[in-house]
């Protein structure tokens, strides 16, 4: 009798190690089928909230004083080196375009420029994602001094003052973010996506 009591919990405990090990493995089963396409982390970079970069502001910016932002100017910045990121990171972004308006501030007397977009070309493929940045001087300094050209006409008589506040193109600034975001690159190394400028010749060269 007690010989077979004890074969019978031999038995019982088998039986329980069996099922825990099917259901683990179920279990995995599972997971996986739920992410068969897991993104490499070395393919994502994340940059993020006070970040920065710096490159070339491409266009020049004429706007209207006083300044609105209803009317902003377009503005395309190229990154000309990668984003250094508040943890002593970097992700090499250079080439890359970023996308914004410039509008006039009075309460600094200076033009303004707000990123919102940035665009990196990837092989035959444009990678696109919405961001919010602002670009500064090549001092540091928010936004840029500008030209003023004085403007008076008379509309029904009355005088009116107002002006234009440019900025020439090919000018040195510092993009940084007020947004961060993520990118994935096509490859690890990233130059791939980098692509010669298509301006005349004699643009090619900037700044002179």
């Amino acid at each position: 009798m007690p010989n077979w009591q004890i074969k019978t919990s031999g038995n019982r405990a088998g039986k329980k190690k069996t099922s825990f090990s099917i259901l683990t493995f179920l279990i995995y089963c599972i997971l996986l089928s739920q992410n068969p396409k897991k993104v490499s982390a070395e393919g994502v970079y994340n940059v993020p909230t006070g970040s920065w970069a710096t490159g070339t502001l491409l266009t020049g910016i004429s706007v209207a004083l006083p300044g609105t932002v209803v009317d902003p100017a377009p503005v395309v910045f190229r990154i000309e080196d990668g984003f250094y990121t508040p943890q002593d990171g970097y992700v090499d972004m250079t080439g890359c375009y970023a996308h914004g308006t410039a509008y006039w501030a009075d309460h600094i007397s200076r033009v303004v420029i707000e990123i919102k977009h940035i665009s990196c070309p990837q092989g035959d493929r444009i990678y696109e994602k919405e961001i919010l940045g602002y670009i500064y001087d090549a001092q540091g300094n928010f936004g840029f001094d500008a030209d003023i050209t004085p403007i008076e006409k008379e509309v029904w008589g009355i005088k009116i003052r107002t002006g234009i506040a440019s900025v020439p193109a090919f000018v040195q600034g510092v993009l940084f973010l007020r947004q961060g975001f993520t990118i994935m690159k096509k490859e690890k190394r990233g130059p791939g996506w980098r692509r010669p400028l298509t301006f005349p010749e004699n643009l090619k060269d900037f700044p002179p």
